[in-house]
């Protein structure tokens, strides 16, 4: 009997700690300021609402239409319409980075910066019982939040500055501006009734006005705003609430309001009269069965004020045909419309064509002056008949058609984001385009000159390649590190085979029987090992991996190409001295550059293309001659083709000895000026080259100068330009992009920005930067994509803007010269400012999250530990990785100092497109995100993670990869 009795009280206990848990596990949703208003305004209240309704947080989302916004936008790397960006959303949009589940249909996006903003979500403690008791209120989840939390979004954001050009916030000014307390008379919510935020706004009994009550109904402007918005309706809701219109009935709270209603004789607050009410609110008088439920009162003067009801012709059908609306009931505007209310109103003079101007809303927005949008050829293909070369042009979207014979333009096809690659099918028919940007690949009818078909693949395509017959299509994903195999009679992915991290190009051998696959990033090495690249030897007859090529301590192995012979195939490579610190960079033995040489038996052999007092930085294609005799080498960072003679290279290589290939031939500075005959000057940053059939003529990309360079083989020289038509004008990020990727910066042309932050990224490459010993303090490499307003930089945050960052820094520890000129260093800002963001490959933009995702984001977000306990802020994910840009750019100790470090206390990362910036920490020594928790948070002092099952791990880093 005791035994049961014990079962009993423990299965009540169990039941009652269940229940517990499961009230405080109740995920709380934004209700929306309306609701917190309908409590929170009126004298009693110190029109808290009101206050609100007038402030610049209330119009936050819809400053977002206004054409500053867009420039802030592209300063920032956003490629979206501010009003579209989480990024731009989230500072100016209360709970923008949530679920719409998350979000009651009171709260609307377009209301700005709300009270939940600050106070947190309101469904658990909005009650007037729950915010009556101040304790009770907090532990539902009301949030006080302090002066700081505003900077969180108020931090001076470069972007910003360089368009309004306002000063630093003062917060404390800022703070008196927008306090809003409640009256020392006013001990709890509800002591004055509230106003209500619907429903007849007139004294007048409600019964009184029923009878007979017919007619069109007002909708409200919110139901008007769900069409009127945006760039194709002239974002006409927006330019609305930014507008007096909408703030009239706020107005009324304020004092001046309160002395005019005095002077009239009025008694009373002035948002409780008819008198005021009447021209400061739309609908006033009304029948409460002429106000819809989506009717607002506190929207002041709407859109039917002056339109007339809306319910009969809201409707988009009817709004599209204006007789059929205007049947429908939507007035036109006249001066006798706005007359009643404006005419000597509080003795103004009112101007109706002037008045008319201030509130203009055309459903269109006046043209915007576009940035000139340049070519950017990248990568080209030449027909097997010689006749036509195709120009991959990443900037421009496009795929470029010349004649090879006249070399002149004669056609441009709209082809997918940010076309990167391109090669012909064997027949000639066809041509295949890789869009990094889209994730597909154009396939392009040659005889139309037209995109006939677009094939979804993996993510970032680059290389693209068919094998002999062109049965198989083989598209190279950067950032999922894989292959996809495409049956070309039907384009259906037939299989997706593994590569090394970030395939790039890829080159079919003359018998057809094997693709060489570079990959640019190395692969992931332990600290203080030096990495390796991996060559991906497939065999094309089985469509299968082969094998993988280890070429060892080298990175960004890019440009590809099979020897006719068929023996081996070159490769080119960096090799970055990235273990010890930059102390070598006077020897020009920083960042060396050349070639892999892999045989047919597996070797590779690896040789330096630079010479004993000039670099060759950044080789980044390479193409054979038809005959073999020579191989053409782009180096895109010194605006060079560099001409190899092939049998004196391999010459070199077979009669050396085991240890001199291994250890000797890929760090010599000298063996180039033996097997290089000649260095052709190109346009700026070459970057595809190939050769045409009949082997007399190479076409190269000159990506920066948007042309392509024809040189002859049998001279070796540059013999003509074929401009690709792209704009003349040079813009301040252009000059920065050109400055980015030119190794002059550098003493002995060694490298360039672009050598470690290859098109703005990264190189995947843990460095020892600094002159504080060998091997101390080594940092992994950082990506530049969205950096802009990250501040500050360098992982120990030393750096407080980008233009130390890249001026005095650089010049200290990686140039050894003064690298750029005030001019050069802006304009070098700029374009990094300017690099975007790629499109989120786990979360298309608008996407509803996954189960997991959403399972991990409750954990990246929550307050307690599994058994209950609270989890102090410091250990919250989202205390230090807040949205929009994950950051609160600060710097952290989070236990990951390890014995080479000097410190411990790190700059906080953001974590957009995180998955695509391996490996992790300061260091590097995470290899996957997975890792930085359960290998490098033993403790839980890099949030509170050990309490977590394996799949709840997986869910948090789901959803991480979706920010």
């Amino acid at each position: 009997m005791r035994n049961r009795t014990a079962i009993f009280l423990f299965l009540s206990l169990l039941s009652v700690t269940r229940a517990a848990l499961a009230q405080e596990q109740k995920h709380p949703i934004y209700v929306g300021a309306r609701v917190c208003g309908s409590c929170h305004d009126g004298a009693g209240m110190g029109h808290q609402y009101s206050k609100w309704l007038l402030h610049k947080h209330s119009q936050a989302y819809a400053s977002l239409s206004k054409p500053g916004s867009k420039e802030i936008a592209i300063l920032s790397g956003v490629p979206q319409h501010p009003q579209e960006s989480p990024i731009c959303l989230g500072c100016h949009a209360t709970a923008a980075e949530t679920e719409d589940w998350e979000r009651d249909p009171t709260f609307f996006l377009q209301d700005g910066v709300q009270c939940e903003r600050c106070h947190g979500p309101g469904s658990e403690y909005m009650s007037e019982q729950v915010m009556r008791d101040r304790e009770a209120a907090v532990k539902a989840g009301l949030r006080i939040s302090p002066k700081d939390e505003c900077m969180k979004c108020h931090y001076v954001k470069g972007s910003h500055v360089a368009v309004h050009k306002r000063p630093q916030m003062d917060m404390e000014k800022a703070w008196q501006e927008f306090a809003h307390p409640l009256p020392e008379s006013t001990a709890l919510p509800g002591k004055t009734p509230p106003s209500s935020l619907a429903g007849p706004a007139s004294s007048k009994a409600a019964s009184d006005l029923e009878a007979g009550a017919t007619g069109p109904k007002f909708v409200g402007s919110d139901t008007c705003g769900s069409c009127h918005k945006g760039p194709a309706m002239g974002y006409q809701n927006s330019l609305w609430r930014m507008s007096s219109h909408a703030r009239a009935y706020a107005r009324l709270a304020t004092p001046k309001a309160f002395q005019i209603a005095k002077e009239q004789g009025l008694q009373g607050e002035p948002q409780r009269l008819d008198a005021c009410l009447k021209c400061h609110t739309t609908g006033h008088g009304e029948p409460a069965s002429r106000l819809t439920a989506t009717f607002v009162r506190e929207q002041g003067i709407g859109c039917e004020s002056c339109h007339g009801p809306g319910s009969e012709y809201s409707d988009e059908a009817a709004m599209r045909d204006k007789r059929t609306a205007i049947g429908l009931g939507l007035k036109p505007v006249t001066a006798e419309t706005c007359s009643p209310c404006h005419q000597s109103a509080h003795g103004k003079t009112f101007d109706f064509g002037e008045a008319k101007l201030k509130i203009a809303h055309p459903t269109k927005t006046p043209p915007v002056a576009e940035a000139p949008r340049y070519k950017t050829p990248v990568n080209l293909a030449i027909s097997p008949d010689g006749r036509d070369v195709f120009v991959a042009c990443e900037a421009s979207d496009t795929a470029i058609v010349l004649d090879a014979t006249s070399r002149k333009k004669v056609a441009e096809i709209k082809v997918g984001g940010q076309p990167a690659d391109v090669t012909f099918s064997p027949d000639g028919k066809t041509v295949y385009v890789s869009n990094r940007l889209d994730d597909t690949v154009s396939v392009i009818d040659v005889a139309k000159r037209a995109v006939t078909r677009t094939l979804k693949v993996g993510d970032e395509p680059h290389g693209v390649l068919t094998d002999r017959d062109g049965s198989m299509l083989y598209v190279l994903n950067t950032a999922s590190d894989d292959i996809s195999v495409l049956r070309t009679s039907d384009y259906t992915e037939v299989k997706r085979l593994n590569a090394g991290r970030n395939p790039w190009s890829l080159a079919l051998s003359a018998d057809g029987s094997r693709i060489l696959v570079t990959n640019t990033q190395a692969a992931f090495a332990p600290p203080r090992k030096p990495s390796h690249s991996e060559v991906t030897v497939i065999d094309a007859k089985r469509g299968v991996v082969d094998d993988r090529l280890k070429v060892v301590e080298t990175n960004l192995c890019q440009g590809v190409s099979w020897h006719p012979g068929g023996e081996f195939g070159f490769l080119t490579m960096n090799r970055t001295k990235s273990l010890v610190p930059m102390t070598k960079l006077s020897q020009g033995w920083t960042i060396t550059n050349g070639l892999g040489i892999a045989w047919n038996d597996g070797t590779i052999d690896q040789v330096l293309l630079d010479e004993p007092n000039l670099n060759f930085p950044d080789a980044t294609d390479v193409v054979f001659t038809r005959d073999g005799r020579f191989a053409l080498v782009t180096s895109c960072t010194s605006d060079r083709v560099a001409v190899v003679d092939v049998e004196k290279l391999t010459g070199i290589i077979k009669a050396a000895s085991p240890e001199f290939r291994r250890n000797v031939l890929p760090n010599h500075r000298g063996k180039a000026t033996e097997f290089i005959s000649k260095h052709i000057g190109t346009g700026r940053t070459p970057r595809g080259i190939s050769v045409t059939p009949d082997g007399k003529s190479a076409f190269v990309c000159n990506s920066l100068d948007d042309t392509v360079g024809v040189i002859d083989v049998d001279s070796m020289a540059m013999v003509a330009e074929i401009d690709l038509g792209g704009p003349k004008e040079m813009t301040r990020p252009r000059f920065g992009e050109r400055k980015f990727n030119d190794a002059t910066i550098t003493f002995q042309r060694q490298f360039a920005c672009h050598s470690c932050h290859p098109d703005g990224h990264v190189d995947g490459v843990t460095y020892d930067i600094e002159a504080d010993g060998i091997g101390v303090s080594p940092v992994d490499n950082r990506t530049l994509r969205g950096i802009n307003d990250t501040d500050p930089f360098k992982w120990e945050g030393t750096n407080p803007s980008l233009q130390r960052q890249c001026g005095a820094r650089l010049s200290v520890f990686f140039t050894r010269l003064a690298p750029f000129t005030p001019d050069e260093l802006a304009a070098i800002d700029n374009y990094i400012c300017t690099i975007q963001r790629p499109p989120n490959r786990y979360r298309p933009l608008g996407a509803p999250l996954t189960p997991a995702q959403a399972r991990g984001k409750a954990i990246f977000e929550r307050t307690k530990t599994k058994d209950g306990r609270d989890i102090p802020a410091l250990g919250r994910c989202v205390t230090c990785h807040f949205p929009p840009l994950y950051t609160d750019r600060s710097k952290r100790d989070v236990g990951t100092k390890q014995w080479l470090d000097r410190q411990g206390t790190f700059d906080v990362p953001h974590l957009n497109n995180i998955y695509d910036s391996a490996p992790y920490l300061h260091n590097g020594s995470a290899a996957t995100l997975e890792e930085i928790w359960t290998v490098f948070n033993p403790y839980d002092t890099h949030g509170v993670t050990n309490d977590m099952t394996k799949d709840e791990l997986n869910d948090l880093i789901e959803f991480i990869k979706t920010l």
